[in-house]
């Protein structure tokens, strides 16, 4: 259903062009009647036929920015619970199979990057939104209740693109800028409460990032957070 959406339009565009061409036949050869029926049937056909194939198009790409892709699983152990310092095993499920332990104080954890979204028409290429996850911090329940305690965070980016040293990021950042493809960047974040035994899988959406409980001591954690 979704292609015929964009296939059918297509068809009547290009029944409508072939009219066009046509009805400028019989203006040449002086035939104004069946040249006024080609030239403005054909026209309007056409032009019917592109609007609603892009329409079709920009359904197919709403539909495209729902998927989800699985980032990485977050698994927590509490190290000393009386002063909330938990380890925290962060493993790539992106395809890295990365695997990065952070040690964080606070309530709960929370991931970030940065998104880059492609404008719709690059969607329909296969141009679905691109990220990089940067860091793990901690968060507690209130900002009262953090003001003043310790900031612990760990670096999750990882190494560079091998590419990036033979292309400078201000050449990527130019071509992409006057190619349109972009649409815009944004940073993004989830977060989840930190509990002895939990298990989180972080997801990317074409929104942004979302974190949801894996197994059941997570759930708990979660049904019963206070933030």
């Amino acid at each position: 259903m979704g292609a015929l959406m964009v296939i059918a339009p297509l068809v009547i565009a290009g029944l409508g062009f072939v009219t066009f061409l046509f009805g400028a036949g019989h203006m040449v050869h002086g035939r104004f009647a069946r040249a006024g029926f080609g030239l403005g049937g054909g026209g309007a056909a056409t032009i019917i036929g592109l609007a609603a194939g892009l329409i079709g198009l920009n359904l197919q790409s709403y539909q495209r920015l729902t998927y989800e892709v699985p980032l990485a699983e977050v698994s927590v152990k509490a190290v000393n619970p009386s002063l909330r310092i938990f380890t925290l095993s962060v493993r790539r499920l992106d395809g890295t199979n990365r695997v990065q332990n952070c040690t964080l104080q606070g309530d709960a954890w929370e991931i970030g990057g940065r998104f880059q979204k492609w404008k719709p028409w690059a969607n329909e290429l296969g141009l679905n939104a691109t990220y990089t996850l940067d860091q793990i911090t901690n968060r507690y329940n209130t900002a009262l209740d953090g003001n003043g305690r310790k900031i612990t965070a760990c670096d999750i980016q990882g190494p560079a693109p091998e590419v990036n040293q033979y292309l400078p990021k201000e050449w990527v950042e130019w071509m992409l800028g006057h190619m349109l493809l972009k649409e815009r960047q944004f940073g993004s974040a989830s977060y989840m409460p930190m509990a002895d035994g939990a298990t989180y899988t972080v997801i990317a959406t074409q929104f942004g990032f979302n974190a949801q409980p894996s197994n059941e001591i997570a759930n708990q954690a979660n049904n019963g957070r206070s933030f």
